[in-house]
């Protein structure tokens, strides 16, 4: 291998760094918060109108939100904003209240957490990451490839059980 070639493939490795200990702790929460998230929407979504705890949601995800400002604010922390900012920050709270809603009417009208829940999110995660790469210009590789037909497998698998 050329020190040419050595080097791409180094770099090309640092950029998908999950093994940064604090990229893997985020992403172990993330995992963790998702997981629990779904949990506890299956279980709300018979014993709250869909609505109701769409509301609900919405207002504990303020709290932890505003609570977390504060406690960088207090720490110093500097903050940017741009409109460009502002508008992609309002479509996220747009597509998480509505990723809400549906989950919540799959599930009240007798989704079941472990077929839903799995098919649901491997499907967005390959539709996420295929927008990273056609509009964001992220790198595709064969492997990238490769996961999305193992990924479309698996949903198969847990959808037919």
């Amino acid at each position: 291998m050329s020190n040419r070639s050595h080097s791409q493939t180094h770099t090309r490795f640092q950029r998908v760094d999950l093994l940064n200990t604090s990229t893997f702790l985020y992403a172990l929460g993330a995992l963790v918060f998702l997981a629990l998230a779904d949990f506890f929407l299956k279980v709300a979504s018979t014993r709250i109108s869909n609505q109701l705890g769409t509301l609900v949601y919405a207002g504990a995800a303020l709290i932890v939100a505003a609570i977390w400002v504060a406690s960088e604010k207090f720490s110093g922390a500097d903050f940017r904003v741009t409109a460009g900012g502002l508008i992609a920050a309002s479509l996220v709270g747009v597509c998480f209240a509505l990723v809400v809603v549906f989950l919540s009417r799959t599930f009240s009208s007798g989704g079941d957490l472990s077929v839903a829940a799995p098919a649901i999110r491997l499907s967005a995660l390959v539709l996420a990451s295929a927008l990273g790469i056609t509009i964001l210009g992220e790198q595709i590789t064969w492997r990238w490839v490769f996961g999305v037909g193992v990924t479309f497998v698996g949903v198969y698998f847990i959808v037919t059980r």
